[in-house]
């Protein structure tokens, strides 16, 4: 099975789909998609990323967001939004 669809910690499975949309244009990748999805986006800049998040999404990225999505299951939106502050803070 890909790395990159199975199951792991929040901090690793947010890890790997910031990873993983380094390939894409910034701005207009699954990750932004993801923050666009759980209200970071709105929240910390005011409005969405990406208007046509079907450009960036293919099979195997449908799958990465539906596991960082079912991070909520055991997470609330401050802990995921701290992780997501901290992958992004590592980058700078």
């Amino acid at each position: 099975m890909n790395k990159l669809t199975e199951t792991g910690t929040a901090q690793e499975k947010l890890k790997e789909l910031f990873e993983w949309s380094s390939n894409y244009d910034s701005g207009k990748n699954p990750f932004c998609v993801y923050l666009d999805l759980i209200g970071y986006s709105q929240k910390h800049y005011g409005g969405n990323l990406v208007k046509n998040p079907s450009e960036c999404l293919g099979y195997l990225e449908y799958t990465m967001l539906s596991n960082c999505l079912a991070l909520f299951e055991n997470n609330g939106y401050e802990i995921i939004y701290n992780i997501i502050d901290e992958i992004t803070q590592e980058e700078e």
